[in-house]
């Protein structure tokens, strides 16, 4: 789904909060209305109310009527055994009383929804990786971090991380997804095998692989896990993955990737075209994280 579907979609999760709210209250009021006294009550002191806002009548007479007919519900409420509190709706957000708005503004509880749908339509798995929970002690590593977040913050680079197996890039990456979606980016995160095989469905024109091809093409943030591990077909992988990247940077969608890869290993194994774009330090942030498989550390 593009953004503006995200948020309609995260919209009618909060108005149905709003709607179930007003039911279940709406309801408790039906049902004490089957109370005749109350009804009388009720119709008592509202009749009360228009006369004293039209100015028919004594007004002291008819504050005290008020007064009264409010005093003998609240009565009534105790002897059922009612609170007051459930004859109200108890919205969920008291912020916007789940109008997803706070003067013409998207309130917290609709960035919210729309960050978890963000989160789940762009394929993302851990939404517990992000930078405040990193547990990265190594001084270059938490400065490759630090630029990382900048750099989500300000969408104004691409990304290119290289590694050892275990050294935290698919970490990274996630967080990056994370922070994106936080700040309502439409994201994609697919690892790079699963992209290889889209290229080649794409190759063979399935029309489920060209929707997710068009998706890799258009959402503001591709962020591809492991490249290098997709498979390579002949005529199909180098050429899709050269019009993906070059299309995004055309439009100046950003681009995150992580690799296994040294920067030999990458020229070596895709074409000149596709080197250069990734490695463009013009409009790419290229870092390497270093150390140790951390996997295999916490086993010890």
């Amino acid at each position: 789904m593009n953004k503006q579907q995200l948020l309609t979609t995260a919209k009618r999760v909060i108005d149905q909060r709003r709607f179930n709210a007003e039911e279940t209250a709406a309801a408790r009021l039906e049902e004490l209305r089957a109370n005749t006294e109350w009804t009388t009550l009720e119709r008592e002191l509202r009749g009360a109310q228009v006369d004293f806002a039209m100015g028919k009548g004594n007004a002291n007479e008819l504050k005290n009527k008020i007064a009264l007919c409010e005093e003998k519900q609240k009565r009534l409420l105790a002897e059922l055994n009612i609170k007051e509190s459930e004859l109200v709706p108890h919205y969920s957000c008291p912020v916007c009383n789940d109008t997803g708005y706070v003067n013409g503004r998207r309130c917290k509880c609709l960035e919210n929804e729309l960050r978890k749908l963000i989160v789940a339509d762009g394929n993302v798995y851990n939404a517990q990786f992000t930078f405040e929970n990193n547990r990265e002690t190594d001084k270059h590593n938490l400065a490759v971090y630090k630029k990382a977040r900048e750099i989500c913050l300000n969408g104004n680079s691409n990304m290119l991380i290289t590694g050892n197996v275990g050294a935290g890039k698919t970490y990274l990456l996630t967080a990056c997804a994370n922070l994106c979606a936080e700040l309502s980016k439409s994201i994609f995160f697919v690892t790079a095998f699963s992209l290889g095989n889209t290229f080649l469905n794409v190759y063979t024109n399935a029309a489920d692989a060209r929707d997710i091809f068009a998706t890799l093409t258009e959402t503001d943030v591709l962020l591809i896990d492991d490249l290098g591990t997709e498979p390579v077909f002949n005529g199909v992988t180098a050429q899709l993955l050269f019009s993906l990247i070059n299309e995004r940077i055309v439009n100046k969608k950003q681009t995150f990737v992580t690799t296994n890869l040294s920067l030999n290993d990458i020229r070596e194994r895709y074409d000149e075209r596709i080197f250069s774009r990734l490695i463009d330090q013009n409009i790419t942030f290229v870092a390497q994280l270093v150390g140790n498989d951390k996997r295999l550390e916490k086993s010890r």
